[in-house]
This record gives C-alpha cells, structure tokens and sequence, in this order.
C-alpha cells in the first residue's frame, strides 16, 4: 500500500461529531458537550487546512448556549455557501413546545450568519429525547434529507425550510441517508437491516415513491447490519453503491467482530416472483398514514464486490466527490482508503485516533481526507495524487541499495 503524510491537530475542549468542506481548504468543524454544566463549548468553527495537511488555522466560529444540544450533523451547500445543521434547542423551550432544531448558516472566509429555522420533532420531552443525527441536500440543493434517533424522515425545502413531504418513520434503526442523480434513484435511506431507495419527484409538488428494498446480506455466515450507504457518482448507466456493513456478532468467543464495505448493483431485471407475507414485512417501513407510495422494483441487487476492512465495527464512511476512492474509520482507531471500483486496499493509516472515529470527509478534489474524533483530535490526510506502483522516493532508495551491492560485488 502506498505511503503518505498526515498529521494530528488538537481540537482543545471540542470534540467533533460532524465535518464538512467549504472549499479544497476550508474544513467546517461541529462538535461540543451538549447540554451539560462540563464547560465544552456547542459551536461550529471554520479553519484553513494547508495544501499539505501540516496547519490548521481557525477563522471563525459560532457557539450555541450551553443549556442547548452540540450540532451533530452537517451539511454543507458550496455554490450557495450556507450550511445545514442541527441543533435541539434547551429542555425548557422543548418543554414550551418549541424546538427548532434545523438550523441553516451562511458563510464566509471569516463569518458564520444564522438565517433560518424550523423543527421535524413532534414528540413530548423525556430524558432521551431525539435529535437530529443525519442531514444532506440534494445535488439541485432545493431540498435537504434530514434524519432523526427516533428513526424518522423529513425532506424540506431550501432555504425556507418549508416541508416537502410529510415526514415518515422506519421501524429499525436509521443510520444514514444520501442522495443520488440517478433519474430511477434520487435518496437513500439506510437502516441497520435495510437500504430503501426512493424516487423523488420535484414540480409543483414534490413527492416520493419507494422504488426498492435492499436487505442486509449475510457475510461470512455471519449476519450483518448496515451501518452506511452512499451512492456512486460513477453509476451512470444504472445506480451503483458502496455500503457498510457491521457484523452483528462474534462468531465466537474472541473473534473478531468483522467489518465490510461492499458494492451493490442491479444483476438482473425485475422479478415476476410474488414475495410471501413475510418477505414482504421484513424491514419494512412503518405503516403510517405519510408512508410514500410503492412502485415496481428496479430489479434484484447483489454484493458485486466485497472487501473485509477491520476485526472491529467501522464507525465512519464517505466516497470522493469523483467516485474513485472510499475512505472508512474504523472503532479499532484505524483509517483507511480504497479504489471504489475494485475495493484493493490503497492506503491505511493504524492509530489515527485514541477514541473511534465520528466524521470523516474527502475535500471536493478529493485530494486531502479530514477524519475527527471525541478525543479533541482531527487528522489531514494527504491523497497521493497516483496510488500506482511506488513512490519516487522509495525507488531512488532501491536504486541507491542496488549501487552499493554492485560496488561491493566488483570489489570482490
């Protein structure tokens, strides 16, 4: 595997659950302590990354009260430069009935500029209140998918925030969401035992319709959840995905809980085949009066490709804006990059972190990786530019050791 620099940069006092790219140089930072008396501060910060990874310089920042959440999720709109987080407002407003929660800031090099709000949760307060843990837009940008830990939905509208669809509910837990630019496939939304794809129409009305359900494979004979999934923007003739998936068990005592990124695709048409009662209930959505609507599947998927990447569960997932390369973070503190199309392993890096990875991102060239974790720590990696054959340092070293030899065989 290929050799590259990074480096560790502290994050004193705030550790980071989200992170996104404002540009190739700009990192957009969310974290905090939550709603606590710790002294952790809720913010979002901006800081400039070098072109090699070894500065950090924060330019601005914007912090949330203490009696309120940390911003967990981020979303980043570059041609518009705003951005969409969230952040649960304090107990006491909750209670009152008033929880904005979807939060959307502008930006510049040097500011961040709240400008709207809005809230998806209906729920009373309790001790485990949901919160708002995924949120991406859509490639047009005109509507953001935001996803919540009680396992819901909701598509609103950008900038106004106004709802798109109605929100609707899963009856396993949510672990991810991306969209696509796939005319059959526009969103995907990942539970631990399904990947449900949507069709999502825009006009005068927007609307959704489930097009497909993916089940979670067994690998290994060993049953595993997914724990992401995202689609490639190299799937131009039908929708490709890369995903992740977590064993759910050792399959003994002392083994390793395995890891896997795998590649869906469409192996053949759709099947004629009427599914049982149970087939059908399987990881199926809850049946609620905003369930979308159901059309004909697209056909049958399967794992194409497979890669086995830890002996611990992978905590954090993202594909390259170009779709050549994966990168994943993994709980036993390692980070890794792939070739997307055959999933051979092109770079990883053993202990990026002290705690698991929480965020993980590509720059949009796609040629510096930013991972972060809750031990106040983000890491830059340096993309190598090729991942072929080896570096020119390596081969001037071996060029320089078969000199010496041949120096000493004439000797002789």
């Amino acid at each position: 595997m290929t050799r590259t620099s990074h480096h560790p940069h502290p994050t004193p006092a705030f550790p980071v659950y989200a992170l996104d790219w404002a540009d190739d140089e700009t990192l957009i930072l969310a974290g905090g302590g939550g709603a606590s008396r710790s002294g952790i501060e809720n913010k979002i910060k901006l800081a400039k990354v070098n072109k090699d990874g070894r500065a950090v310089k924060y330019t601005a920042e914007t912090k949330f009260s203490a009696e309120e959440d940390a911003p967990m999720t981020l979303a980043v709109d570059r041609e518009g430069k705003r951005l969409v987080t969230g952040v649960n407002a304090s107990s006491s407003s909750i209670k009152q009935g008033r929880n904005e929660h979807v939060r959307v800031f502008e930006y510049t090099a040097d500011s961040l500029t709240p400008q709207r709000t809005a809230g998806t949760i209906r729920t009373e307060w309790s001790d485990d209140y949901p919160y708002q843990k995924l949120t991406v837009l859509s490639p047009s940008r005109t509507l953001v998918a935001v996803g919540t830990t009680d396992n819901r939905v909701s598509l609103l509208g950008v900038p106004e925030l106004e709802e798109a669809v109605p929100t609707f509910g899963l009856d396993s837990e949510l672990v991810d969401l991306d969209w696509g630019a796939d005319n059959l496939v526009s969103l995907a939304v990942t539970t631990v035992s399904s990947l449900f794809l949507y069709k999502v129409s825009t006009g005068e009305k927007t609307t959704i319709e489930l097009v497909q359900t993916i089940y979670s494979p067994s690998l290994d004979i060993t049953s595993a959840a997914f724990r992401s999934a995202r689609f490639s923007p190299l799937g131009t003739t039908s929708p490709i995905i890369h995903a992740v998936l977590n064993a759910t068990k050792s399959p003994k005592r002392g083994a390793p809980r395995k890891a896997w990124v795998c590649t869906f695709g469409l192996v053949a048409g759709p099947s004629s085949t009427i599914r049982t009662a149970a087939e059908e209930g399987k990881g199926k959505e809850k049946e609620t009066e905003e369930e979308p609507e159901k059309t004909e599947e697209l056909g049958r998927w399967d794992v194409i490709v497979r890669r086995e990447v830890s002996g611990k569960p992978v905590t954090v997932f993202d594909v390259s804006t170009d779709g050549r390369l994966l990168a994943y973070g993994s709980s036993d503190l390692s980070l890794g990059i792939l070739d997307a199309k055959t999933l051979a392993p092109l770079l990883k890096i053993l202990h990026a972190h002290n705690f698991p990875p929480t965020a993980l991102k590509f720059n949009p060239s796609a040629n510096m990786l930013v991972s972060a974790s809750a031990d106040n720590t983000i890491r830059a990696v340096v993309v190598p530019a090729s991942f072929e054959g080896m570096s020119a340092s390596m081969i001037a070293l071996l060029i320089a050791i078969l000199v010496i030899l041949l120096a000493l065989i004439l000797r002789r």
